[in-house]
C-alpha cells in the first residue's frame, strides 16, 4: 500500500499542476483588481463613552 502511494503523490501534484495551467488559460472569470498600495489601515474605532481606554504597556 505504501508503495502505490508513493508512486501515486506525484501523479495528483502532476494532475493539480495541470488542473492550474488550463483554469489559468480558460476560467472565465476576471482577475480581481489588486489594492492599492498607497492605502494606510484605518484607525480603530473610538471607545464609546464611559467604557475603559484601551491599556498602555508600561
Amino acid at each position: 500500500m505504501s508503495a502505490a502511494s508513493q508512486v501515486l503523490a506525484p501523479l495528483d501534484l502532476a494532475d493539480l499542476a495541470d488542473l492550474t495551467v488550463l483554469r489559468t488559460e480558460y476560467d472565465p472569470s476576471p482577475t480581481p483588481p489588486a489594492p492599492p498600495q498607497d492605502r494606510t489601515t484605518p484607525n480603530p474605532p473610538a471607545a464609546p463613552p464611559g467604557t475603559p481606554g484601551p491599556k498602555r504597556a508600561r
